[in-house]
């Protein structure tokens, strides 16, 4: 028998919500997912298809860490790695931290050169005494097996997979007609699949992948960070940790996969090796959502009271949650992060709704790590605009004008929070994001906008400071995109929660 195992999206040096010890947390659920595959699983390879790090641009400390958790994984033991999104990030440079780790013998770096010819990637075989900056396969020698496993890398190709994919078949079969036909074939890629996940960013079709299966016995995929499986040969562990509150919710699995495959018999360039998957919960942190109703109460004091109530009735269920062994430490459950909702319809003025406050007692109450607040309410006022706005207004021939519409509510909002001074201006950045993710516009195009638009309309506000204003009758609260507050070095504790589950 010979167990391969499969893990993706470490993200190692993202501090999420600003918070050290969530950047501490990447390194130690790898650090404990590698010892386990050594010792439980007695693994021979490690496959890791795409975003090791969260961004190219790396604290030493970070990089630091992972050179130390690579180095404790056995010489015989290759770690082959393909890039995602976030380690190349933004625009591509000639030379990344894979291209290091690579040279210097802790990751074996797997990528497609897709540049020679339109219709075939090339491959270039690992060569140990001569590896260069990144290898195009890798053979792992087995006895008893006529032929290697074979093991190829497709980088990150976002919007150009598809092409990249028809490339990629057709180069497999072009190496192994070089090289010799092997017993078994990976592929290390980061994508999703519409099929499977229409939700949350896929980009691939079954269709389009027609050809690869073809030529790969186990496709091995990284980007969602949800456990999902396809087909019997397409597999996604989801991410070792969750990046948010909804990625933090029970119905997402995260963890790595083993693959067992029996090596008795084989013959090469069949599909003769039958292998066994088995998905391997990793130990994380633990998410827990408390909800609250804010209908009921007629003004903040009375709201506040009913609110610490509220929680203390909840501190039961919340220890005996973060107990389960997936979220202990040392056998010591670890500190939570709250997924602290509001819904309903605020009876008071928004600006007198001391969220900061009610958050911070809960943080201490509970001894969490850190409080994720995300509202899903609306004002009094809200509610009443839209009862009694005209219906000559928003109506014209029969059909509801939306952009009238949208207009009133967002400036409505607008002049309850922070932003009322300017509440016309804001009302028409929030009416233009809007509109361009009912357009499904890129992520970070909207992003850029809201940030272009800070900074003409609030240019003393701190770069870290984003346009959020929390109670759209218009959006759903589960947001597309990663939070848009989060600076460039990921230190800015402001962060709209909710995203796809993607590495955007």
């Amino acid at each position: 028998m010979l167990t391969l195992t499969h893990i993706a999206d470490t993200h190692l040096g993202h501090r999420q919500y600003g918070v050290k010890q969530r950047e501490d947390d990447m390194v130690s659920t790898l650090r404990t997912a590698l010892d386990k595959m050594l010792t439980e699983q007695d693994t021979d390879a490690i496959f890791l298809p795409g975003d090791l790090f969260h961004s190219r641009d790396l604290r030493p400390k970070i990089l630091h860490q992972t050179e130390q958790e690579l180095a404790q994984v056995p010489d015989d033991v290759p770690v082959l790695v393909s890039r995602g999104n976030h380690d190349e990030n933004l625009t591509p440079r000639d030379v990344t931290w894979l291209n290091y780790l690579h040279q210097r013998g802790h990751i074996v770096f797997l990528q497609a050169e897709l540049t020679a010819d339109p219709e075939t990637a090339w491959f270039n075989p690992y060569e140990p005494d001569n590896p260069g900056q990144s290898a195009g396969f890798y053979d792992i020698n087995v006895e008893n097996l006529d032929g290697p496993i074979r093991v190829f890398g497709l980088q990150w190709r976002g919007a150009k997979t598809g092409q990249a994919l028809q490339q990629v078949a057709d180069g497999i079969r072009e190496t192994n007609e070089m090289h010799g036909q092997p017993a078994f074939t990976v592929l290390l890629a980061h994508f999703g699949m519409e099929d499977e996940v229409p939700t949350l960013g896929g980009t691939v079709a079954h269709a389009e992948l027609r050809d690869v299966k073809e030529q790969v016995d186990y496709l091995a995929l990284g980007h969602i960070h949800k456990r999902y499986e396809a087909a019997d040969w397409i597999y996604n562990p989801g991410s070792p940790e969750a990046h948010n509150t909804r990625e933090g919710r029970d119905d997402w699995e995260h963890g790595y996969y083993s693959i067992r495959l029996d090596t008795d018999i084989s013959v090469a360039g069949s599909a003769a090796v039958e292998f066994d998957v088995a998905h391997h919960p990793t130990k994380r942190r633990p998410y827990y959502r408390v909800e609250f109703d804010v209908t009921p109460h007629e003004s903040p004091g009375e709201l506040e009271t009913a609110f610490k109530e509220h929680v203390q009735d909840e501190q039961a269920a919340m220890m005996e949650y973060c107990s389960q062994e997936r979220f202990t430490a040392n056998g010591e459950p670890r500190s939570p992060i709250i997924d602290l909702r509001f819904t309903g319809t605020l009876q008071f003025s928004r600006g007198d709704f001391r969220t900061d406050e009610l958050s911070e007692w809960l943080e201490e109450a509970w001894d969490a790590l850190y409080v994720q607040v995300n509202m899903g309410i609306r004002t009094a006022n809200i509610q009443q605009l839209l009862s009694e706005i005209d219906e000559e207004d928003v109506f014209k021939d029969g059909k509801l004008n939306t952009a009238v519409l949208e207009d009133r509510v967002f400036e409505t909002i607008a002049k309850e929070s922070m932003y009322a001074e300017h509440a016309s201006d804001v009302a028409d950045v929030l009416g233009s994001a809007h509109q361009m993710a009912q357009a499904e516009e890129a992520v970070e195009d909207i992003q850029e906008s809201i940030s272009s638009a800070r900074r003409d309309l609030f240019p003393d506000l701190a770069d870290g400071v984003v346009l959020n204003v929390d109670e759209d009758p218009f959006v759903d609260d589960e947001v597309d995109g990663e939070g848009p507050g989060e600076s460039a070095d990921n230190e800015s504790p402001v962060e709209a929660d909710e995203t796809v589950g993607v590495s955007e």
